[in-house]
């Protein structure tokens, strides 16, 4: 029978060939001695080279057929071969230093208390561009905000004790089948069943990913609107405030209470003032994200944070209406069930949750 190892690190990808050399290259220059960990990669039907790739680092790489099944789903299958006492969970577009899994392991031995580790994002985002530069210090802001104490189970790179991860259900693959606030759920019931969830504000590793204009507003839109409608707003933002959700709608309250009072104001002053009424209501609305600007300017400088006051209007716009449409679904049509077959073996008493998994 295979021996029990200390580590099993599973990587889910999907045509991450570009990043993935690098990231696995960083995960054999962890401090740990090889004979104590393996490496499995889940490729989720890639399109490109990232099975070849996988195969010069990892110890197993399981190649996933038909459509995509997603993030939730490679990872609940690595966790089912994993013969590690620990399970880490590193993304195929994030770059984790020498000292980070090590550290991860000995948070975990020290703290009987601590079931689950996860790492913050670094404020130096491995993607140039202006976009990406701006998400990665979005989360980051979150992170380093509201990171301590509560549930948040980043996705990136974290670690879970094996047992606890098959107690709680892994991830819920039927729900969350693209990548979105999964490890969020997932940190929830581990808390709700008892256990310890650590998001560690002194480890850091790099996103390697590019974001553009129309990714990043998608990732805004599914995060928010499952929030919304899955997860519930106020249990989660108590729960897990560092969520980038809530860093964007925190503000609009306030800004939107501020705004209608301007307006119902401009109903009796002369239409010359129109111009000055919408200049106070832009300023209103910078005022009341100071503090993310604030973070921006130092971390990138001014020129960054006033070049990105716009793009925070704008995706704060997205995540608001994404809000609203999770809320009303919900109304509407209640949360998201499970199909037919995965009620039925639940019902019968199968322990593992998800029993099966369900198709896009």
């Amino acid at each position: 029978m295979p021996r029990t190892l200390a580590l099993s690190i599973v990587v889910p990808v999907r045509d991450s060939g570009f990043n993935l050399d690098r990231v696995l290259a960083a995960v054999r220059a962890s401090e740990l001695p090889a004979d104590t960990y393996e490496i499995i990669v889940v490729d989720d039907v890639s399109t490109d080279a990232s099975v070849t790739v996988a195969a010069r680092h990892a110890d197993t790489v399981v190649r996933l057929r038909g459509r995509t099944s997603g993030p939730a789903y490679a990872r609940n299958r690595g966790a089912e071969l994993a013969r590690g006492d620990v399970v880490a969970f590193v993304d195929g577009d994030v770059v984790i230093r020498p000292d980070t899994l090590p550290r991860m392991l000995t948070m975990l031995a020290e703290r009987p208390d601590i079931d689950a580790v996860s790492a913050s994002r670094d404020e130096r985002a491995g993607a140039p561009n202006f976009i990406s530069q701006y998400w990665n210090l979005l989360v980051c802001f979150g992170e380093a905000r509201h990171g301590s104490g509560c549930s948040h189970f980043a996705a990136g790179c974290g670690v879970v004790r094996r047992s606890v991860l098959f107690s709680a259900g892994m991830y819920d693959e039927w729900r969350f089948f693209t990548g979105c606030v999964e490890s969020l759920e997932l940190g929830q019931r581990l808390l709700k069943a008892g256990h310890g969830v650590m998001l560690s504000p002194d480890l850091k590793v790099t996103h390697m990913r590019p974001w553009t204009l129309r990714s990043m507003s998608l990732e805004v839109w599914h995060r928010s609107m499952l929030l919304a409608r899955s997860l519930g707003y106020q249990r989660t933002s108590s729960a897990a405030p560092s969520e980038v959700v809530f860093t964007l709608s925190r503000a609009l309250t306030p800004a939107l209470a501020i705004a209608a009072t301007l307006t119902l104001t401009a109903a009796f002053l002369p239409r010359p003032y129109v111009l000055w009424k919408l200049a106070i209501a832009a300023a209103v609305l910078l005022l009341t994200n100071l503090p993310v600007h604030r973070f921006y300017s130092k971390a990138r400088g001014v020129g960054f944070a006033l070049a990105s006051a716009p793009l925070h209007l704008f995706v704060q716009a997205v995540s608001a209406v994404a809000l609203c449409t999770g809320w009303i679904l919900r109304d509407a049509f209640g949360d998201l069930l499970p199909d037919a077959a995965t009620q039925a073996y639940s019902e019968v008493g199968v322990e593992t949750w998800p029993p099966v998994r369900r198709r896009p």
